[in-house]
This record gives C-alpha cells, sequence and structure tokens, in this order.
C-alpha cells in the first residue's frame, strides 16, 4: 500500500479510507465548511479552528479529509 502525500490512509475491509491528519484541513459534512484540525482524537473527537475564530470539539463522524494542494 503506497502513502498519499496528502492523506494519511488506512485499509479496513479492504478499502483504502483517508484519515484525519493534525495540522490539516477538514469538511464539516453538514455544512460545507472548512476548519483546521488542531487536535485529532483516536477517541473519537478533534478540536477544530473556524475560520471566524474560535476552537471547538467536534466528532469525529462529522468530519471529512480535504484534498488540499499547494
Amino acid at each position: 500500500m503506497q502513502k498519499s502525500p496528502i492523506f494519511d490512509s488506512q485499509e479496513i475491509n479492504g478499502r483504502n479510507v483517508e484519515t484525519l491528519v493534525q495540522g490539516r484541513k477538514a469538511r464539516v459534512k453538514q455544512t460545507g465548511q472548512i476548519v483546521d484540525l488542531i487536535r485529532v482524537s483516536d477517541h473519537g473527537i478533534s478540536v477544530v479552528a473556524f475560520r471566524k475564530g474560535g476552537e471547538y470539539f467536534i466528532s469525529n463522524m462529522y468530519l471529512e479529509p480535504v484534498l488540499t494542494l499547494h
């Protein structure tokens, strides 16, 4: 399995699944907002920073990794 330079990926049930990585960006599934991942926990909760300011806890199941090329 070759790792992508953008995401860390895991193989789950024979499929490659992109995972959330601290310091990168993610999208909130319900609203489409892009947030910065401050801390990612294996327990299912992440700390995110919104563009307007403030850091908040949010469940990992409401986030998906964003492909960013810079």
